[in-house]
């Protein structure tokens, strides 16, 4: 009779311990299912913000390119500038030059004088008047390229704000499911165990 109680303790603590290991594998196999979800919902974000701060950087990258371009064109414009202005200057020291070979008095040398000035001055407001739309373009170039970068780095943070206000949402969702889940695999083995002990 003693050896019968023996045998009897001996096949519960058998079975006792294969119902520990199996609760403790199938917590175990829930809390990985979840972690897993959590992971790889972590890595999404973490690409997704990843493009887009690629993105901003290229932006940003592209506008720099675009002005120094833009400052490129207006130096050589400028040397292109001094290039002419330099010609027109030798240009008319040897025509005064000649002038004053042939001493042609025709007109006086007062009056070529009141030319040349008058002359740079058409010159001047020629130029001016050229440039102005010019400038004008490229102004407007420069700030709809500076509004453009404004507006994406604000719609990337608004984005980001917005994200991270669901994600503290989802994460609670997530908390309160895998407890559920939990909760049901025990109750599913609890109702199991006690389907067996009714057998």
């Amino acid at each position: 009779m003693a050896q019968k109680k023996i045998e009897t303790v001996l096949a519960a603590d058998e079975s006792m311990i294969p119902a520990a290991e199996e609760s403790i594998a199938t917590g175990s196999f829930v809390n990985t299912f979840w972690d897993q979800f959590e992971q790889s919902r972590e890595r999404a974000l973490k690409l997704r913000e990843n493009r887009e701060d690629a993105y901003i950087n290229a932006l940003r990258e592209f506008i720099k390119f675009n002005k120094q371009y833009r400052k490129s064109i207006g130096k050589l414009y400028e040397q292109t500038k001094k290039t002419n202005k330099d010609m027109i200057t030798e240009l008319m020291h040897q025509f005064n030059a000649g002038k004053e070979e042939l001493k042609d008095e025709a007109i006086p040398s007062n009056d070529r004088e009141e030319l040349k000035i008058q002359l740079k001055e058409v010159s001047g407001q020629l130029e001016k008047l050229a440039l102005t739309p010019l400038k004008s373009i490229i102004n407007m170039v420069d700030q709809l390229e500076d509004n453009f970068e404004k507006n994406a780095e604000s719609n990337v943070a608004y984005a980001r704000e917005r994200r991270n206000a669901w994600f503290r949402v989802r994460k609670e969702y997530v908390k309160l499911a895998r407890n559920t889940h939990l909760n049901l695999v025990n109750r599913g083995k609890s109702g199991l165990k006690e389907l067996v002990k009714t057998q």
